[in-house]
């Protein structure tokens, strides 16, 4: 598990979810322009180990479209290794953003990571056969 701080407002942990080829990371505070560089170092080195990443936003108190930008460049760079980003507790300003830029079909949300955890082995298992 790693940790990564931004003047105490934003703070991301990861850890590996067993049994796959995914990492779950936890995002808390506000992902913003400010935090969004530090945000963008701590996935770099999960994206370059070519996992799966379920990015867990119900802790997030605030997004804005820095933020959400970041996350669609995670996504693309994801689709270059053929790996997926999940998302898990979506919510609120987030929720709102996504269905404006029509972004809310691309990037699923679902209701907490243990869905999303459950759908990516179905889709692993689908890919498999």
């Amino acid at each position: 598990m790693s940790v990564s701080e931004n003047e105490d407002i934003f703070t991301t942990w990861t850890s590996d979810v067993e049994g796959t080829n995914a990492s779950i990371v936890y995002l808390c505070g506000e992902l913003d322009a400010s935090s969004t560089p530090s945000f963008l170092a701590d996935l770099q080195e999960i994206i370059s180990r070519r996992r799966d990443i379920i990015m867990d936003v119900h802790l997030l108190s605030y997004v804005d479209s820095t933020g959400v930008a970041a996350m669609l460049s995670v996504r693309n760079a994801l689709r270059e290794f053929d790996k997926n980003l999940y998302l898990a507790g979506c919510h609120g300003i987030l929720t709102k953003i996504l269905n404006t830029i029509q972004a809310s079909d691309d990037l699923v949300c679902f209701e907490n990571a243990d869905q999303a955890i459950a759908a990516l082995r179905s889709a692993d298992k689908a890919n498999s056969l």
